[in-house]
């Protein structure tokens, strides 16, 4: 059995990101309450997509709340997090001061349509 969970964000082939966490490392009291709680709560993505020119015909925040979630099993732990510096993937550059703690879930849940929050390319 792995003691260890691992993710891996990748651009054009090459490492950008990568995470690591203790498997199963303490498991959250309760029948997955909190993690519903954590779940429920407005997620923020950025929206970027370039048009054929190359440029951002898309730049918008994109807001959405997950529904039907039911958690099948939650636990937290130690996780890390590094970094690599890539022209095209500037993640990087994120301002990550330190990493408080990990959390993996197994759950089924919903991803409904979003609402944009704020769009870049509209004129005020």
């Amino acid at each position: 059995m792995k003691d260890t969970l691992t993710g891996t964000l990748a651009y054009a082939g090459q490492l950008v990101a990568l995470g690591t966490m203790g498997y199963k490392h303490e498991s959250m009291a309760g029948n997955g309450e909190r993690t519903t709680a954590t779940l429920s709560k407005t997620q923020v993505n950025l929206k970027l997509v370039h048009g054929v020119d190359g440029r951002l015909e898309i730049c918008q925040l994109v807001a959405y709340n997950l529904t039907d979630i039911a958690v099948k099993g939650s636990w937290i732990g130690p996780g890390r997090l590094h970094l690599v510096p890539h022209v095209n993937a500037p993640v990087a550059d994120l301002p990550v001061q330190r990493i408080v703690a990990a959390h993996h879930f197994l759950a089924d849940l919903t991803l409904p349509y979003g609402r944009v929050i704020y769009d870049y390319n509209k004129e005020d």
